[in-house]
């Protein structure tokens, strides 16, 4: 009993909540731990190692599901879980790209029609906005209500 520890030990220890694990058990990332006789959760060194991984993979981002799938996997497979994770940050590195990428692209185009703005001719009303909407500007035309 001595290398056991209480749910609020090890939430300490991992810097989460009782609620979050309490939360895990409850979706099966960790089994039932034993208990006390006054139904104190009691962590092993196993329990407490499983835990670990799950918080730590969290704060990696990984989500819930993710975590389910993994964990899912550990028990269905005969996969490690080096290659399942390894698999699993490949596509979220593949879908962050892809992200980057379009939030890049937006970026460039925004800058692109701040630049454009910044050059509007003088001569053009104050609140000639066509520049940064890359339209053809009619303002001149437009009359004044």
């Amino acid at each position: 009993m001595d290398d056991l520890i209480r749910i609020g030990e090890l939430a300490k220890m991992l810097e989460t909540t009782t609620k979050t694990l309490r939360f895990y058990e409850k979706i099966g990332l960790l089994e039932h731990p034993s208990r006390t006789e006054s139904d104190y959760r009691l962590y092993g060194p196993n329990e407490v190692r499983i835990a670990q991984l799950f918080i730590s993979l969290r704060r990696m981002g990984l989500s819930i599901a993710e975590l389910q799938d993994l964990n899912k996997q550990t028990n269905e497979s005969e996969s490690s879980l080096r290659k399942r994770l390894s698999s699993t940050l490949d596509q979220k590195l593949f879908v962050l790209d892809q992200e980057l990428s379009i939030l890049q692209g937006k970026r460039e185009d925004l800058a692109a029609r701040h630049q454009a703005l910044m050059m509007t001719p003088r001569s053009r009303p104050d609140d000639c906005v066509c520049e940064a909407l890359l339209t053809e500007c009619d303002c001149d035309t437009v009359p004044k209500n």
